[in-house]
C-alpha cells in the first residue's frame, strides 16, 4: 500500500489524485525491457519468447489471480499494440520499402480492431451497470427464470454468473482478461470484429515488417515473404523491428484460432461456457472420471 501511495498521479484532477495500481504499471515497464533484451541476439529472442509466457503465468498464479479486477492483462494488450505501432511507423516505414497504400490498409485494420475492442468493453460495462441497477430494484427471487445462487436474482435462460463482473451474463462465453470484460450476447459481434481486424493487422503488419528488414522473395505476383533474416541483429533498431514482427505474427495466429473457435460455436448454436459445462459433466459422470481414478487424479 505504501508503494501504491507513492505511485499516485501528481497532476490535478477534479476528483482528486488518481491512484495507479502496481499491476497496471508492470506491462509499461516489462514489455519494452523484454523487447530490448530480445533484440540483442537470436538466442535472446528465443529465451524471451519462451520465458515470457512462463513469467506471466507465474505472476497470475501467485499474485494477479487474488485481485478481483486486475488491469495487468488489459494494460499488456494496450502496451503491446502501442509498442508495435510505434516500431512500425517510426522504424519500418522510413525504410521506404512499404507503399503508402499498404501502410493505409494496415492503419485501418489497427483502428478497426481498436474500435471493435472499445465497443466490446463499452457494451460489457453497460450490461454490468444495468444488471447492478436491476439487482437493486428487484427483491430476492423476483422475476422470471432460474434463481442464481450467487447474485440471488432471477436470470434469463442461458445466462451464467461471472464472479469477476459479479452479475449474470446472457450467453456468456468467458471473461476475457485481455479486454477486462465478459463476452456475451451484448458484445459478441464487436468481439468477433475485434478478433478479425486485429488478426489481419497483426499478421499483415508482421509480413510488411519482415519483408522490409529481411531479404524477401516473391511468392505470387506482388505478394512477398521473408527469406533470409540472418543479418537483422546487426543493428538494434532493425532487430527491434524483427522482434516486434515475430511477436505480432504469434499474436495474430492465436487470434485467428480464437476467431475460428467462436465461429464454430456460433455454427453449433452454443457457447464456450456451455461447452465447458458439458465437458465437466462428462468428466464427473462419464468415462473420463473412471480414467482419472485409474491414474490417481483428483476428482
Amino acid at each position: 500500500m505504501t508503494v501504491w501511495e507513492r505511485l499516485r498521479n501528481p497532476c490535478g484532477w477534479r476528483a482528486g489524485a488518481k491512484q495507479i495500481s502496481v499491476d497496471a504499471m508492470l506491462p509499461l515497464l516489462v514489455i519494452p525491457i523484454l523487447a530490448v533484451i530480445a533484440a540483442q541476439a537470436f538466442l535472446c529472442t528465443v529465451v524471451v519468447f519462451v520465458v515470457t509466457p512462463v513469467l506471466v503465468y507465474y505472476l497470475h498464479h501467485n499474485f494477479l489471480r487474488f485481485l478481483l479486477r486486475t488491469k495487468f492483462f488489459l494494460m499488456w494488450t494496450i502496451t503491446s499494440v502501442l509498442m508495435m505501432m510505434l516500431v512500425f511507423e517510426i522504424s519500418v516505414v522510413p525504410l521506404l520499402e512499404i507503399l503508402p497504400e499498404e501502410n493505409f490498409v494496415f492503419i485501418m485494420c489497427v483502428v478497426g480492431g481498436m474500435w471493435c475492442g472499445y465497443r466490446t468493453k463499452l457494451h460489457a460495462d453497460t450490461t454490468v451497470q444495468e444488471a447492478a441497477v436491476s439487482i437493486q430494484s428487484l427483491e430476492l427471487g423476483e422475476g422470471s427464470g432460474e434463481l442464481c445462487v450467487t447474485c440471488r436474482r432471477r436470470a434469463p435462460p442461458r445466462a451464467y454468473h461471472c464472479r469477476l463482473c459479479q452479475t449474470c451474463i446472457l450467453n456468456r462465453e468467458y471473461h476475457c482478461k485481455w479486454l477486462d470484460c465478459c463476452i456475451g450476447s451484448s458484445n459478441l459481434k464487436s468481439y468477433l470484429g475485434c478478433l478479425f481486424f486485429s488478426a489481419i493487422a497483426f499478421i499483415y503488419g508482421s509480413n510488411l515488417t519482415m519483408t522490409s528488414v529481411c531479404h524477401p522473395f516473391i511468392l505470387i505476383g506482388t505478394v512477398l515473404l521473408p527469406d533470409d533474416c540472418s543479418d537483422v541483429y546487426h543493428q538494434l533498431d532493425i532487430a527491434l523491428c524483427f522482434v516486434s514482427a515475430l511477436y505480432s505474427l504469434l499474436v495474430g495466429l492465436v487470434l485467428i484460432c480464437y476467431l475460428i473457435y467462436h465461429l464454430r460455436l456460433l455454427y453449433s448454436n452454443t457457447t464456450s461456457n456451455e461447452r465447458r459445462l458439458d465437458i465437466k459433466n462428462q468428466y464427473d459422470h462419464g468415462m473420463l472420471k473412471n480414467v482419472s481414478r485409474l491414474f490417481c487424479c483428483k476428482t
